[in-house]
């Protein structure tokens, strides 16, 4: 029985631990021909590349609070970028350059 009295409170410290920092995003774009697209993460390097349109459930790690930015510049007409963060709603835009931006907070679900 004593040993069982001593495993409750440590269940219980392990559980209110430090909240995660780590955070899981995935992204589409909806369009026809090519794009430039850059993409901006907490805890990483902004990165920029041309991808053909379009582009299906990418997935990236945000490592830190801060700014999910998604720029889309189709090369000809518009494109659509849509922007999940883990539990939260997904954000949506369109146009000639679309932006997905999403912040990352303490009180993001994750």
């Amino acid at each position: 029985m004593k040993k069982l009295l001593l495993l409750i409170p440590v269940l219980a410290l392990t559980a209110c631990g430090p909240k995660s920092h780590t955070y899981e995003a995935f992204y589409d774009v909806e369009g026809t021909g090519k794009a430039e697209l850059t993409l901006t993460v907490p805890g990483g390097a902004s990165q920029s590349e041309t991808v053909d349109l379009p582009v299906k459930d990418r997935a990236m790690l945000a490592n830190a609070l801060g700014r999910i930015t998604l720029t889309v510049k189709p090369k000809t007409g518009q494109a659509t970028c849509k922007l999940r963060v883990e539990k939260e709603k997904e954000i949506t835009n369109a146009g000639a350059e679309a932006k997905c931006e999403y912040e990352i907070t303490e009180s993001t679900d994750n």
